[in-house]
């Protein structure tokens, strides 16, 4: 506590905090998480658009470009952004960034909705199951890590190795699926690192970050929930396609 005294009452640790720096802190990030979201679902909207009006962005090896390439910009050059001196333009730069490789998901979920839940709205099944299993994971994250940080180092240490293999095989696997069994548990499994890469991420925000860092925790929440949102709608969709 001593190490903290000379801080300003709203830019110390969230564990330090008192309750109104706390709250304001978790409310700033609660929305710029939820516009970062936004940001991120019109450029999918936009792109899954521009997927279906030029043939060229269809082509698998196209696709995987695009894939990687939206992955790594969102991953590190606008994290590097965000937790840099342009935290405003690389947050958007990296919502829209994720928005571009969420493009082809949502023409892909859409297009598995409809073929098993019918046109209209009941396409956008597949989206709202993920959407909603994505929020409730979050939500009860959230009350598990409240009251007190947990002792999450070896999921830390696991994800420093696993999570960039992860996101290299998410994008290789949707161009190039694997089907049967082992598609549904290799989908499976990267819905359970995600999920723990989500855990961590959350931790860390709501008990480590400055309570001046609330641009720097919802990205890192965000893009931990559409990591986690991409491998449920893949999962649904490998589990809808078996019926």
């Amino acid at each position: 506590m001593a190490s903290n005294a000379g801080l300003d009452a709203f830019s110390r640790p969230v564990a330090y905090a008192d309750d109104n720096a706390r709250t304001s802190f978790l409310q700033n990030v609660a929305l710029w998480t939820l516009g970062g979201l936004g940001i991120a679902g019109v450029s999918a909207v936009l792109m899954m658009m521009a997927v279906m009006a030029v043939p060229a962005l269809q082509h698998r090896y196209v696709m995987l470009g695009i894939l990687l390439g939206s992955f790594f910009l969102a991953q590190n050059v606008a994290s590097n952004m965000v937790f840099g001196g342009q935290k405003v333009a690389g947050f958007v730069f990296g919502m829209v960034s994720e928005g571009v490789a969420m493009g082809y998901l949502l023409l892909a979920a859409v297009t598995v909705g409809a073929r098993v839940y019918g046109e209209g709205f009941e396409a956008l099944t597949i989206l709202a199951q993920a959407g909603g299993l994505t929020g409730l994971t979050v939500l009860s994250m959230t009350v598990y890590l409240w009251a007190a940080p947990k002792n999450l180092s070896m999921i830390g240490g696991a994800l420093s190795v696993m999570f960039v293999p992860m996101l290299v095989l998410m994008a290789i696997s949707f161009v190039f699926p694997i089907g049967g069994v082992f598609g549904i548990l290799i989908s499976g499994l990267f819905v359970v690192v995600s999920g723990a890469g989500l855990l961590y991420n959350l931790n860390q925000v709501i008990h480590t970050m400055r309570t001046d860092m609330h641009v720097e925790g919802a990205y890192t929440i965000a893009l931990g929930m559409l990591v986690l949102f991409w491998n449920l709608v893949v999962l649904l969709m490998k589990l809808t396609d078996r019926r």
